[in-house]
């Protein structure tokens, strides 16, 4: 798989369906937020920040990606270190933007296509892949390395990725082999704290979003 490929189109690419299109429905709750978790690390790998105790501390306020340097102009106007589930959760607000320039990262690199979508006034545009060996070939080269193991901070990265975003079950289908790869990935974690408690924290931001939705629905059933 190209290299050139960053961390979080990565994330985004394999959680297309390759024959329906869209995001598998285990990822589409959690993709947004994946998507956020891969832009902060893509920033830690460039050196632009750096995580003490969960927290961000900003190292540079120059990017040559536009939407690392959005992310980089906002965490540089805090005057405080904010927690990691904190700046997954504030950038949230910015998802459509943040998620079109990931789409168009693609698209550029022809590996998807952007479908016009329209249901009466409503209209989207869906993902789809164009390039359908170029996902499998990733699709191998995860699995490889969760079976395997793997010493690429990149690629242990991106592993630890695999559950928060619910991609688990499109990799390993079979459940004895999915039990299996949990297991891997808990042991490769432990070598990897980093992206470990990115991860965390984007189970965390999930957590409340989840919580959120449950409190504002229980809330709309009470007062109709």
């Amino acid at each position: 798989m190209d290299t050139l490929i960053p961390l979080s189109q990565k994330l985004y690419f394999l959680g297309i369906n390759p024959e329906k299109g869209g995001i598998l429905s285990r990822s589409q709750s959690a993709m947004d937020y994946v998507i956020l978790g891969g832009l902060l690390m893509e920033l830690h790998l460039l050196k632009k920040i750096n995580f003490e105790e969960k927290r961000i501390v900003v190292l540079s306020d120059k990017a040559e990606s536009e939407i690392h340097q959005f992310m980089l102009d906002k965490m540089n106007r805090s005057r405080r270190k904010k927690k990691i589930s904190t700046w997954i959760n504030s950038f949230f607000y910015s998802h459509s933007k943040i998620r079109a320039g990931i789409q168009k990262g693609l698209e550029d690199k022809r590996l998807i296509r952007m479908q016009p979508k329209r249901f009466l006034f409503f209209k989207w545009k869906k993902p789809s892949v164009s390039n359908k060996q170029a996902l499998y070939k990733l699709v191998d080269e995860v699995k490889s390395q969760v079976m395997n193991g793997t010493s690429v901070e990149e690629e242990l990265i991106l592993l630890s990725f695999l559950a928060p975003a619910g991609l688990l079950y499109r990799l390993f289908p079979e459940r004895s082999k999915r039990k299996m790869a949990k297991e891997r990935l808990k042991q490769m974690m432990v070598k990897n704290r980093v992206s470990a408690a990115v991860a965390d924290a984007i189970s965390a931001s999930q957590a409340v979003a989840a919580s959120v939705a449950a409190s504002a629905a229980a809330s709309s059933v009470a007062t109709s």
